[in-house]
């Protein structure tokens, strides 16, 4: 049995890649499924075993198969972090300094309806995940790296706690690219504590089954986070003004 039509065209890998997906996508192979071996595709698109190859790979850098030695090419089952790391990527790429405006626009955008629908939705499980992240910042007011890890896992928990699994793909890498700058913005004395405190506020909402509340909740303290973020970008700027880097010329060694 053929499950593809042959491949005449260019970039054959890529379109055997396609080919393979839209398979996939389609139910064709179902998850955890087996893909049919190197030759048997290249014998069914009329290419060579390497191509076949090159596809697999392309594939498995999307996250869509797992390829195992010696036994073949399996369907992955349905994985977020390829899709967060893209989005983190371009985030990287677009310079995070200059969209901090543009993401905390986004987060309120994205985390105000995450604590309306946590507050609706969240089980006791997520109750108790929520909790464990607020102990870890308790804990860890010594480690800013610590407090801070802990603190945006909580924003992580709390859009897990909607259980759209969109939600959190979206925030993941939102709050990702802004871990060190965040952490920074905690440098001040006593920040760890009022950020703490909203926290616990978000938390009793949400254990109330306050939509609104949660929704308030949350509004504050980004929007507190966001000014201390910009105080921290700013600080950090005038330094660099005035100790600019220099470069010097190289000197140059006389030969003999």
């Amino acid at each position: 049995m053929n499950y593809f039509e042959r491949i005449g065209k260019p970039r054959l890998s890529q379109s055997a890649a396609r080919r393979l997906e839209e398979a996939i996508i389609s139910g064709t192979f179902g998850m955890g499924a087996r893909l049919p071996s190197e030759q048997t595709l290249a014998n069914e698109f009329g290419i060579s075993r390497n191509v076949v190859r090159e596809a697999f790979k392309i594939l498995q850098e999307r996250g869509l198969i797992q390829i195992v030695s010696g036994r073949g090419a399996f369907v992955s089952r349905p994985n977020s972090e390829a899709t967060a790391d893209a989005l983190g990527r371009y985030i990287r790429l677009s310079g995070v300094d200059s969209l901090v405006e543009a993401i905390y626009e986004a987060r309120r955008t994205l985390e105000g309806e995450n604590a309306r629908l946590a507050a609706k939705r969240a089980s006791p499980q997520d109750l108790e995940n929520l909790f464990a992240c607020l102990a870890r910042m308790r804990d860890n007011e010594g480690s800013l790296e610590r407090w801070s890890e802990a603190d945006l896992d909580f924003h992580l928990m709390v859009a897990k706690a909607t259980h759209n699994p969109f939600l959190s793909l979206l925030l993941e890498p939102l709050v990702g690219q802004l871990r060190s700058v965040i952490a920074e913005g905690y440098t001040v004395p006593g920040a760890t504590q009022t950020g703490l405190g909203a926290h616990m506020r978000l938390y009793d909402c949400i254990k109330a089954r306050d939509p609104e509340g949660a929704y308030r909740a949350i509004m504050d303290h980004l929007n507190d986070s966001e000014r201390r973020v910009q105080v921290y970008e700013e600080r950090r700027k005038t330094t660099e003004d005035q100790h600019p880097i220099t470069f010097t010329q190289p000197t140059l060694m006389k030969s003999e």
